[in-house]
């Protein structure tokens, strides 16, 4: 043996660093875990920074926890003005608002709109009606200008407000009351002079007086004045005009009041009959009127068994105080108390009234806080409880009963510090609306929370608007949604160019704190992907903060929509001019063309220290800024002396 080493000894060192670089092929060949894209390992489900890259591109909308690396991974706990969309991007919110109508000037008076109302006809056209300080109005689309119906109220109420038509009446009504006036209706009818109107004139030339009453009363200038005759294109009055009132100026059809029918502000057409509550004489009651007649409440008492098509009144006694609201799904009317839900059903034979849920007089139970927090859509009821809870009423499969189901879970932390005493709602296409307070201290609703009805997920609070009343209204060519401030008495109409006015949009949305599965270990970080689609008028604010709030460590840059180093951008690719379906994204090429894919690495003269958990935040300010982020990567790894020795502590 001896001698076979020193006869081939010049080959050792050869064979030994076969061996060497044999072994290390073999290491290197070892399978590391496979990760998801969120680099969560297939076999425990884990997370682990031994890979390097961490990609997220599914998102969950915002979603918040006092511990925010306990939120899920595409999920935002902290943010205004964005949305998780489809929950395959994230985005700037894709609304903003414009003063209705655009001709208006702005009213900087301190008067809140305390309600509005769309009033639906019987031909499918709409009035958008609203109150404000002593006035009731209509939007007068001839002249595009905010005309009185009625004035002479008692100042500052909410209204409430249903339509009702009968196929025996040939004008359409809505009916309504603030609790304290009389109970009314208006047929909606309206025309428009053609001449000033003096004070000595006692003829209105108008546009077409076709649908008016043969007499009756109209308000010219917010004057009532009676007439006792028309044709087609005048009307006579008993006297001669209160006011002088201009050409173009809008002419309604005046309110018609019933004076023993009950004054409430909760109104609601159900099942061929009127209901009303909100009646301070008796806040526990709703009165409904009798089947098939919306003014009739002569002789109502309680409903008994041979109520029949008569109008009656439910006495509902249990949990005290008052009816605070109605709201109408699955051939069922729910009324609900702050303490209890009563589902109701009624008929010009039969009724019943049973609660919804258990009561025992004693125990917290779910009801509704305020008026104008419950509101239908999108299959279910939507409420806001005492206990500032956000719940649905509706059908959980397999369950032949609807059931209240809480969607605010996700964003407790949030809600539990707003105040939804004057809250109001609204579903408009996927989304529901939540007009309320942002904190226990703010005067005014200030803050719109938006849950996505199809993904079950929420959108970052929607700040910038203060809403007072939500109305969907259709002006002949679409319906858009509307809102009333709770400030001055101006109305907005909600358009997609973001800018809320004159002011412009704030918005960011922060992700959850990433400590890559391993909270105990320090890490650290090599790079940041970004990749999304930017407008060229359009500043992107990037920011990485390392621990707690930045606590370590904070980085930020700027990416701009004309930084073509970063911007991918090419001709269509249509070999035959195919027609355009599916998910192409259309650019006009201007200053809002959203079609330019953005990709960005952040690790040029990027040295970060050592850390434990990392947040990612996307941020803009401006008027139509327009951007989305689609994906983001961080490359992770963990730190050569993964434990930090100045936290060591004797354990004894």
């Amino acid at each position: 043996m001896k001698n076979f080493i020193l006869k081939h000894r010049v080959l050792i060192p050869a064979v030994l660093a076969g061996l060497f670089v044999g072994g290390i092929i073999a290491l290197l060949s070892v399978q590391s875990p496979k990760l998801t894209t969120n680099n969560e390992d297939f076999t425990t489900g884990a997370s682990s920074p031994r890979s390097n890259w961490t990609t997220i591109k599914a998102f969950n909308g915002f979603y918040t926890k006092l511990d925010e690396t306990k939120i899920p991974d595409g999920a935002n706990g902290r943010g205004q003005n964005t949305t998780s969309n489809q929950g395959d991007r994230i985005s700037i919110r894709n609304q903003g608002t414009e003063l209705f109508p655009v001709t208006d000037t702005a009213s900087t008076t301190i008067q809140r709109i305390s309600s509005m109302h769309n009033f639906r006809l019987k031909d499918g056209t709409n009035i958008l009606m609203r109150s404000r300080s002593t006035f009731l109005e209509y939007f007068e689309e001839t002249g595009d200008v905010w005309t009185i119906i009625k004035g002479g109220y008692t100042s500052d109420q909410v209204f409430g407000f249903a339509d009702y038509n009968k196929t025996t009446e040939i004008a359409s009504y809505t009916y309504f009351g603030n609790g304290v006036e009389p109970f009314s209706r208006w047929t909606g009818n309206h025309t428009t002079l053609t001449e000033t109107a003096t004070t000595s004139a006692s003829v209105l030339f108008v546009v077409d007086a076709g649908d008016l009453a043969s007499t009756g009363t109209v308000t010219v200038c917010g004057e009532e004045e009676a007439y006792s005759s028309k044709t087609d294109t005048t009307i006579t009055l008993s006297g001669t005009v209160s006011v002088e009132c201009a050409s173009g100026s809008g002419i309604p059809e005046s309110v018609e009041t019933y004076a023993t029918n009950p004054k409430g502000n909760i109104y609601i057409a159900f099942d061929n009959r009127l209901i009303i509550a909100g009646i301070a004489s008796s806040t526990q009651a709703a009165y409904f009127s009798g089947y098939g007649d919306p003014t009739g409440y002569l002789d109502a008492t309680l409903v008994n068994a041979d109520t029949n098509a008569d109008p009656d009144i439910f006495n509902l006694v249990e949990g005290g105080g008052p009816i605070t609201g109605m709201a109408m799904d699955e051939n069922s009317l729910y009324i609900f108390k702050q303490s209890i839900i009563y589902k109701v059903t009624l008929t010009d034979t039969d009724y019943s009234v049973t609660q919804l849920k258990p009561f025992d007089g004693r125990s917290q139970t779910t009801g509704l806080l305020s008026k104008g927090g419950a509101f239908s859509g999108g299959n279910e009821v939507f409420f806001i409880t005492p206990d500032n809870q956000i719940m649905s009423v509706q059908r959980v499969e397999s369950i032949d009963f609807p059931q209240i189901v809480p969607i605010s879970e996700n964003i407790k932390n949030t809600v539990d510090n707003m105040k939804f005493d004057n809250a109001i709602g609204i579903v408009f296409r996927d989304k529901a609306y939540f007009s309320a307070k942002s904190t226990t201290s703010s005067a005014k609703n200030d803050t719109v929370l938006v849950w996505n009805i199809r993904e079950k997920i929420w959108d970052s609070p929607l700040v910038g608007w203060n809403v007072e009343d939500f109305a969907v209204y259709n002006n002949g060519t679409s319906e858009e949604l509307y809102i009333a401030d709770a400030i001055s008495p101006n109305v907005y109409k909600v358009i997609d160019t973001i800018t809320d006015g004159v002011f412009e949009v704030k918005a960011n949305w922060r992700s959850k704190q990433f400590d890559f599965g391993e909270p105990q270990i320090l890490k650290q970080i090599d790079n940041v992907y970004v990749e999304g689609y930017i407008t060229p008028n359009t500043t992107l604010t990037i920011s990485l903060l390392l621990d707690e709030d930045g606590y370590t460590q904070t980085f930020s840059t700027e990416l701009v929509g004309t930084d073509t180093d970063y911007l991918f951008n090419a001709d269509d690719y249509n070999l035959f001019g195919f027609s355009e379906f599916g998910s192409k994204r259309f650019g006009s090429g201007g200053s809002e063309d959203l079609s330019r894919k953005f990709r960005v690495y952040l690790g040029k003269n990027f040295r970060a220290d050592p850390f434990y958990n990392a947040q990612i935040e996307f941020a803009s300010e401006g008027s139509n800024s327009k951007w989305e982020v689609t994906a983001f990567s961080f490359d992770v790894g963990p730190y050569t002396s993964p434990l930090d020795r100045n936290l060591y502590k004797a354990f004894q």
